[in-house]
């Protein structure tokens, strides 16, 4: 089956001998066909599509033609010898290039066959006619399978030079690989112990390319940790014990980097016995650091630094599940957060966490971990086996060091936290523990706020209790079940009504009176006692108003008002929006002050809330006066009008001479101050006289009346009225109090 021409011109190409330089071998053929025949000139030619191209030539100096009218093309087509004796005189070559430009009169040539492909002709060519016979023709196709054997040998080389360019592409895109890959090749002879490193490899653990590797050298690169396990490895796979392995090491280069390498190995078995170990080493370093990375966000406080919630979650699971004995758990609560944040600024708020968090850590030292919980609050869970009395006193030494002042962005801020602790006890979980020291901490901040409260069974049932009051007044005031009673506040001279203090109680559904004392825990949630003074402003002045249209002398109404209501920031806005839309006079109110609420650190800003509000005409109590911390101080820094002096000086100062000391120096103080003075809690006339002896300005208490509901007040005030103008009016020879 003969070739088509596209067929043949695509395996000369496949050749890849068409164009390329003159090789000795080629032109010394040429060379020996013009010598053999006597002939001055001879050609190897190739035919391609539209031309002949000479691999070597002799006496023509040409390097190619075109194929229309070569005699070469003659023989490709035909595949068989052709001799011209007079190309002049043959009408199919005169036209010839050869014979035209270079007077060729006689032409032979065979055909450069390799199975059905014709590549070309060997050929000899003479200016003047010859004769060719059978002889000289047998010659020709001699030396033409001399040049197929060459050809073959050329096509041979240069298959040869491409494999082993794309060897070398290939070598160069394994290394490139091996490089952007980071991935090294290994193997090690069992029998000998040889090892073979990839450059790779070298690269990733820091050693020069090529050096030589024993199995110690190997241990050598890894990080000291890793060694014995890797020493060991290496000795089971020699003894015979081991297995491929697919893991990752810690490795430190000689300059001291610290390095991680995935290895993924397997053992080659020759007759059942291992032969040799192979596999590959990948430097997997950025991946572990970028999980390294995502483990620290994930469990790092990004503004303190400090471990966070995920990571306590995390560790406090570890010491449960590991049965570690008495864990310690302190939470924290940073005090007064929303209110720097509200005054100061959020970037000074973070500035306070961040100086926190640096003391807790400072402070707690080796004795434990600090963890952020979120907001502000933070936990810290103890290393040694804790202990009641050890647990409080670290809570008592960090509330102590935390408030110590602190320079944040130019202001200077005394931090104080609450503290609730907690230990483990028995078999108990993560969860409970956490829950018993969060209780701890939840009445520490409802009772005694920047202190430590231990964890202790019956916090459960006292926390359930005032949640349970909690939710009964939020009901009470959906349901419009919260009510003043108003107890009055008399003279002393004169038993007139001076005033009335308003008392918060609450209506059950079935129409009992529960006082304040019955629901007090409810007024440690800030919202719901915000609530309770929302709905006493608005009760009372609907009262006020009442009173003044009847035509009543009450005097004003004292409203006990609570942190809460100052840290909302909206007091002053609240009381002017309930008294002048019913066109009530602020001086016919008292606002009544808890030394609590100074120390809560609110100091200024109560202050400020009253100066205003007392320009408007408005009246401030100091009520539950002598019990506070810093009493004398609030009376120099406040805007006070009066000072109400507690209950428990007045029932004892009959009995108790430090107590009735105590009333003496507040009336004087009082008298020096030019404030009024009222005494609570009076229940019997001794106590009355007694104080009135002293100078007391007005009392209060079970000896005038008790509370009373709004409606009862018209008819008290008619029927005090009526019985002090009747005691008036009779003859007595001493001033005595009008009851």
């Amino acid at each position: 089956m003969s070739l088509s021409e596209d067929e043949r011109l695509n395996l000369l190409h496949q050749a890849s001998i068409l164009d390329t330089p003159p090789t000795e071998e080629f032109d010394a053929i040429v060379r020996l066909a013009c010598s053999v025949f006597d002939m001055p000139m001879a050609l190897v030619s190739f035919v391609d599509g539209d031309r002949q191209w000479f691999k070597a030539e002799h006496g023509l100096f040409l390097k190619e033609t075109p194929r229309e009218h070569s005699f070469c093309s003659h023989i490709v087509q035909t595949k068989s010898p052709l001799v011209v004796e007079n190309a002049d005189k043959d009408s199919r070559f005169s036209g010839n290039t050869f014979v035209r430009e270079r007077s060729v009169r006689f032409y032979a040539g065979v055909p450069l066959s390799e199975g059905e492909t014709c590549y070309g002709s060997f050929c000899v060519l003479d200016t003047k006619n010859r004769r060719f016979g059978d002889r000289d023709i047998e010659q020709l196709r001699s030396l033409a399978r001399v040049v197929v054997g060459l050809i073959r040998e050329h096509r041979q080389q240069s298959l040869l030079r491409e494999q082993q360019r794309e060897l070398e592409l290939k070598q160069a895109r394994f290394e490139q690989t091996e490089r952007s890959a980071k991935v090294g090749g290994f193997e090690m002879d069992l029998s000998t112990g040889t090892i073979i490193w990839s450059d790779q490899i070298y690269r990733t653990v820091g050693l020069p390319v090529g050096k030589r590797m024993t199995s110690e050298e190997v241990i050598g690169c890894y990080a000291p940790e890793e060694r014995e396990s890797v020493r060991r490895r290496i000795g089971d796979v020699l003894n015979g014990s081991g297995a491929g392995i697919d893991r990752e090491y810690r490795i430190v280069t000689p300059e001291g980097e610290e390095r991680w390498i995935r290895v993924v190995s397997d053992i080659e078995r020759l007759n059942g016995e291992p032969s040799r170990l192979f596999g590959i080493v990948q430097d997997v370093s950025e991946k572990v650091r970028y999980e390294q990375r995502l483990l620290q966000a994930a469990n790092v406080d990004s503004l303190t630094g400090l471990a966070n919630r995920a990571a306590y979650n995390a560790h406090m699971e570890r010491l449960t599940a590991a049965d570690a004995p008495s864990i310690g758990l302190l939470l924290i609560d940073v005090d007064r957060l929303k209110q720097v944040n509200d005054i100061l600024g959020h970037a000074t708020g973070d500035l306070l966490l961040k100086g926190v968090a640096s003391r807790l850590d400072e402070r707690l030292g080796k004795r434990g971990k600090v963890f952020r919980l979120g907001g502000d609050e933070f936990s810290v869970v103890l290393d040694a086996p804790a202990s009641v009395r050890r647990m409080g006193s670290l809570a008592r030494h960090l509330i102590e060091y935390i408030g110590r002042p602190l320079q944040v962005a130019g202001s200077t801020i005394n931090p104080t936290i609450t503290v609730g602790g907690a230990i483990s006890e028995g078999m108990m979980d993560a969860a409970t523990l956490s829950q018993n020291a969060d209780f701890a901490l939840y009445h520490a901040k409802e009772t005694r706020r920047g202190s430590y409260v231990h964890y202790e069974p019956s916090l459960r049932s006292r926390i359930a209790r005032r949640i349970q009051i909690v939710r009964e007044v939020e009901a009470a005031l959906t349901e419009h079940r919260m009510v003043p009673h108003y107890q009055p506040i008399v003279g002393s001279a004169d038993g007139q009504v001076w005033a009335f203090e308003a008392l918060v109680r609450m209506q059950r559904p079935d129409g009992s009176i529960v006082s304040a004392a019955q629901f007090h825990e409810a007024f440690t949630d800030p919202s719901v006692t915000h609530h309770i003074t929302t709905r006493m402003l608005e009760q009372v002045a609907v009262d006020i108003r009442s009173w003044i249209d009847r035509g009543l002398e009450f005097g004003r109404v004292g409203l006990n008002i609570s942190a809460s209501d100052f840290m909302r920031g909206d007091l002053e806005t609240r009381i002017v929006a309930a008294f002048a839309s019913r066109g009530i006079p602020l001086d016919k109110l008292v606002l009544e002050v808890t030394e609590t609420v100074f120390l809560q650190g609110l100091e200024d800003t109560v202050a400020t809330t009253l100066q205003r509000l007392r320009k408007k005409g408005l009246t401030v109590a100091l009520d539950d006066f002598g019990t506070g911390y810093a009493s004398l101080t609030h009376l120099r820094s406040l805007p006070v009008d009066i000072i109400k002096i507690d209950k428990s000086f007045i029932d004892t100062m009959l009995v108790d001479e430090s107590s009735l000391a105590i009333v003496e120096l507040v009336l004087n103080l009082a008298r020096k101050l030019d404030m009024k003075v009222t005494a609570e809690g009076v229940e019997s006339h001794r106590q009355a006289m007694c104080l009135l002896e002293m100078g007391c300005n007005t009392l209060q208490g079970y000896l005038f009346a008790k509370p009373m509901g709004r409606e009862r007040v018209g008819e008290y005030l008619c029927a005090r009225k009526t019985s002090v103008t009747e005691k008036a009016d009779r003859p007595q020879e001493e001033p005595r109090l009008l009851g």
